[in-house]
């Protein structure tokens, strides 16, 4: 007996299923923290030149002459990195030069603790031309993410989800407390970096174990959405910790700390492991027993005989490049791997761009860009079982696009800075839905053979769009802050209509091989699986064929074929593939 086929006799989305979920979600919690982190450890505060002779003077004879002192713009506003060469000497001042527009550059500055009484962006002095290096080390976090997800998802192929897992977890603590302490910049950029990298390492592995006991039928979109959810809540808890501890080392601390509970997940008694990947090399025993826990746990403690029949599967390979030589699959690629740039560049860059919106609350505007992500997750829930996987992506795309550039262009003195905050949090919304949406759709879209490794291309590709997020919000310091929605609204919308040339996959059997992959889409669709199956699917997919010609196109579009539920074509998610064997993974990590 194969891996899948006991899946259905254990229950597909029992009490067993159910807590593993949780318990695995609740790291994703701390990832999202750190994702996010810079919003506050790195906070913007507002900063004047140190001016020598006064500022580090305590018995000033009077105010400070702003005008005496700072060069002003066209707007009427101070320079804040550049001054006169005024000669101030214990408060008092002794000499203005007589060419008063005679600066200097600033090499030391004060900053206003008011609202952050310490900061990464004082710390190292963030400002001037030193004003990228906030963005530089979020994108270092990105790139740390995708690394992580290259080198970590090969690991854990080899040597075991949870050992990975715990690894990753033991190097987010070691990582995330050494931040606290870093001594200056590169050190504090190398060590986000391996943050992110180990935020790859407890994302992957832990949604990859929580799929695995899960049936075709039930609780799938459920996982992929509760790991998303956790991470949006995330963004929510920074935001409250933050509002309370308003020094920088305390909030890396306190956004670590959860982390070091999580370790207790190496108990076999809690996180039992990868039920597939131990049956898949060799350790059948171990494998078994944890069936048999999750089927005590589930209330069907009978099914020994079906579990002494288990076996490791086997499983056809093929390279993830080869699709390139086939047009259709090729084109369909193309288009995949720009949504899903899209999708984590606008993502990533509307919830790092909160501290920019109108209004200048930086808790709220963080917290409102998590909690907008539920409804975007209930739209999905609602919508792409009904009308499809490709127009619900059009929709949530075109959507995003529009409210990015609505927000863009209502200018600062119309006094709408409520509308403004609105549309931006709409566009977060329907980026939260693109993101379960592109995991969808992917898994659904390429062949088994391939779709591993396709969608681990796929998810390379959105860390591309992350790690430029944070320097796409940078273009709206040199120019105008009116570019980066402006940048995210029109990538999504042609992100949106290139996804109407998308085949839908919604009630359509999943490809298995490269030659079902190139048909899919098209007519000869059906009459490649007939042809590639064996006698009793054929006579399946006939039956499949003339029921098909007594039903509106709307059934055909709304509905899975009951005759494919148990046959080698049957999962309606891609994420287990009977004819496979083997997980295959919807890296479905932010």
């Amino acid at each position: 007996m194969k891996f899948e086929e006991i899946i259905p006799h254990l229950g597909e989305f029992g009490k067993y299923q159910k807590t593993q979920l949780f318990l695995l979600s609740l790291p994703v919690w701390v990832t999202g923290m750190h994702a996010l982190a810079m919003t506050f450890i790195a906070a913007s505060q507002d900063f004047r030149c140190f001016i020598p002779g006064w500022d580090d003077y305590s018995n000033k004879t009077g105010p400070l002459n702003y005008s005496l002192i700072f060069p002003t713009d066209e707007d009427g506003q101070y320079d804040r990195c550049n001054m006169y060469a005024v000669n101030v000497t214990r408060g008092v001042w002794y000499t203005i030069p007589d060419n008063t527009t005679a600066t200097v550059q600033c090499n030391q500055w004060v900053y206003d603790t008011s609202q952050y009484k310490t900061s990464v962006f004082s710390q190292f002095n963030m400002v001037c031309d030193r004003k990228y290096l906030n963005n530089l080390a979020q994108s270092m976090y990105m790139a740390g993410m995708l690394v992580g997800a290259i080198v970590i998802g090969d690991l854990s192929d080899r040597f075991g989800r949870k050992r990975l897992m715990f690894i990753s977890q033991v190097f987010q603590v070691l990582c995330g407390v050494a931040l606290a302490f870093a001594p200056e910049y590169i050190t504090f950029t190398t060590l986000r970096f391996l943050l992110g990298a180990a935020h790859s390492g407890v994302f992957l592995p832990g949604f990859v174990i929580a799929m695995e006991l899960i049936g075709a039928k039930q609780g799938r979109a459920i996982t992929g959405i509760s790991f998303n959810a956790f991470f949006a809540v995330g963004f929510c808890t920074l935001s409250l910790a933050a509002y309370f501890v308003q020094y920088w080392f305390w909030l890396q601390l306190i956004i670590t700390a959860p982390s070091v509970f999580f370790l207790i997940y190496c108990w076999d008694r809690i996180i039992p492991g990868s039920a597939r990947w131990f049956m898949q090399n060799s350790q059948v025993e171990r494998s078994k027993k944890i069936i048999q826990k999750a089927a005590k746990m589930n209330g069907m403690p009978d099914i020994q005989k079906l579990i002494d029949q288990l076996e490791p599967d086997s499983h056809e390979k093929s390279h993830v490049f080869k699709i390139m030589k086939y047009p259709r699959m090729r084109n369909r690629a193309l288009i995949m791997f720009f949504n899903w740039f899209t999708t984590s560049l606008v993502f990533y860059g509307l919830s790092l761009g909160t501290s920019q919106l109108p209004g200048g609350n930086d808790y709220l505007n963080l917290s409102l860009s998590g909690l907008v992500e539920f409804p975007g997750f209930l739209f999905c829930i609602l919508v792409m079982d009904r009308i499809g996987r490709r127009p619900c992506l059009c929709i949530s795309m075109i959507s995003c696009g529009v409210a990015c550039i609505g927000a863009a262009v209502i200018p600062d003195t119309a006094g709408l800075d409520w509308l403004s905050i609105t549309l931006s949090m709409i566009g977060k919304a329907f980026s939260g839905a693109c993101f379960v949406l592109v995991y969808n759709y992917s898994a659904e879209a390429f062949p088994t053979v391939v779709r591993n490794g396709v969608i681990g291309v796929c998810s390379m590709i959105a860390r591309v769009g992350g790690i430029l997020a944070p320097l796409v919000n940078l273009t709206g310091s040199y120019t105008s802050k009116e570019i980066p929605p402006i940048v995210f609204g029109v990538t999504s919308l042609v992100a949106g209509l290139l996804a109407l040339l998308l085949p839908e996959t919604l009630g359509t059997h999943m490809p298995e091989t490269l030659e079902h992959g190139e048909a899919f889409g098209t007519p000869k669709y059906n009459e490649t699986l007939y042809a590639s199956a064996s006698k009793t699917d054929k006579n399946d997919i006939q039956y499949d064929r003339s029921k098909e010609q007594n039903t509106s196109q709307s059934s055909k579009v709304g509905a899975i074929n009951e005759s494919f539920n148990n046959d080698d074509y049957g999962s309606e998610d891609e994420s287990h593939s009977p004819r496979s064997g083997k997980l295959q993974t919807t890296h479905s990590w932010k």
